[in-house]
């Protein structure tokens, strides 16, 4: 296990071009140094081969991050790369509808529990905002409910540069990291009625939420004629083969999907029961590329190999071992660190509080990467490759990075009530 400063030459170089010729730096802003170990950190990686990538300057690591959880299946995936060589001659987009936009569409539907229609587009933010219109048509209302991150679109981020104030007025975003926040979405939706379209709902990563409360809201929906989506852009295809609604026992009206729907290809759909998905076909939603064949036949193919392989069987075992053993190691140290939240999405906590979590979130992706290991300050991902050999690399990783923190003083002066 590699102890010495990395040497990041070539990252340093390709971010100082990078800075004047891209708009924002990055495409996405989790890719940006600065939410990782700027400086003790890769900036740019170079290629991927199963669980394992490399950076520009020749450096490896055991990747967590999975193309912030896209990569499903790991790197260069033999599925992937097969339905995507195989299927290349045909062309990319035609001038009309292609055959694998049906197959694929009822490969979805037999995966997802309740749906009977789907409808793709390339990103989660487009599935969530199409949702929200049609919900807005159905129903007839025009308030939104958000609970968690639902994207970069207006109605999400109103309180953000660029976006008209109005915007806010109808948009409520609930927050849903403790259980005191649970009575407070059930009491807004009562209170807003017969004024709300929609409750989107991305689960939170910091803890496990009860059925009991996931019922409660699907029956408070039912009973105003609230439509209840589930944002399982993340969760899709990981807490099980079909989602959360099948992890907690609960169906929602629509559910949206992307990241690992296609193991990394763009791609992202909205799926849900015929007498609300065929409404999409009175209103303007319309989308180029979500026609685009190779993604669809990845899709199709990836979501085939979730079910021969049980994979969130694997990446649930092995983030179960993850966390805790990391969590035992942690408190026999006396350090703050735990992981949190869903098996194979393991959260990485040293504090509530998010400025104190950062203060050891830094260091500790520096440790971590200098022993190679390629994380998040906070949710990280367990793919269909990591292999128990990965996992045991890991918590030893995390062993040495803890004590070589604690030696150094930097859990001296915890403050996290």
């Amino acid at each position: 296990m590699n102890n010495q400063p990395l040497s990041f030459t070539q990252s340093q170089q390709l971010q100082a071009q990078g800075e004047q010729v891209i708009a924002g730096f990055t495409q996405s802003m989790m890719k940006k140094p600065e939410q990782f170990s700027p400086g003790a950190f890769p900036v740019y990686l170079a290629k991927g081969e199963g669980a394992m990538v490399t950076d520009v300057d020749g450096n490896q690591y055991i990747d967590f991050i999975c193309g912030l959880a896209a990569n499903t299946l790991g790197h260069n995936h033999p599925v992937v790369v097969n339905a995507i060589t195989e299927n290349l001659s045909k062309g990319l987009i035609h001038s009309l509808p292609t055959p694998i936009e049906v197959q694929t569409a009822q490969t979805l539907v037999d995966v997802i529990p309740g749906a009977q229609m789907a409808r793709f587009f390339k990103t989660g933010a487009d599935a969530n905002s199409a949702a929200v219109r049609l919900a807005r048509h159905v129903t007839g209302r025009d308030e939104i409910m958000t609970v968690g991150y639902n994207g970069w679109h207006d109605q999400y981020m109103f309180d953000t540069p660029g976006v008209p104030a109005v915007i806010a007025q109808l948009t409520h975003r609930m927050p849903l990291f403790t259980p005191a926040d649970e009575p407070k979405i059930i009491e807004k939706i009562a209170e807003r009625k017969d004024e709300l379209a929609v409750v989107l709902l991305s689960v939170p990563y910091n803890r496990v939420l009860e059925k009991a409360f996931l019922q409660q809201l699907r029956e408070t929906c039912t009973e105003h004629g609230v439509i209840l989506v589930f944002d399982e852009v993340v969760t899709g295809f990981r807490l099980a083969p079909g989602g959360a609604q099948e992890f907690f026992g609960v169906t929602a009206d629509l559910v949206t999907l992307s990241k690992g729907i296609a193991a990394g290809m763009p791609l992202s759909a909205v799926a849900g029961k015929s007498d609300i998905m065929s409404r999409i076909n009175e209103l303007q939603v319309s989308t180029t590329f979500g026609g685009e064949m190779l993604s669809l036949e990845v899709c199709d193919a990836v979501l085939k190999e979730y079910q021969r392989t049980e994979f969130t069987k694997h990446i649930a075992k092995l983030g179960a071992i993850l966390k805790a053993e990391v969590n035992q190691i942690s408190e026999q140290l006396g350090t703050p660190l735990r992981v949190v939240g869903y098996d194979p999405i393991p959260m990485f906590l040293f504090a509530k509080k998010p400025e104190e979590h950062v203060k050891f979130a830094i260091p500790f992706l520096a440790q971590m990467a200098k022993r190679g290991i390629l994380m998040r300050r906070e949710v990280n991902f367990i793919c269909g490759v990591h292999t128990q050999e990965h996992i045991n690399e890991t918590i030893a990783a995390v062993k040495a990075s803890l004590i070589e923190m604690k030696e150094a003083g930097l859990f001296d002066a915890q403050d996290d009530e």
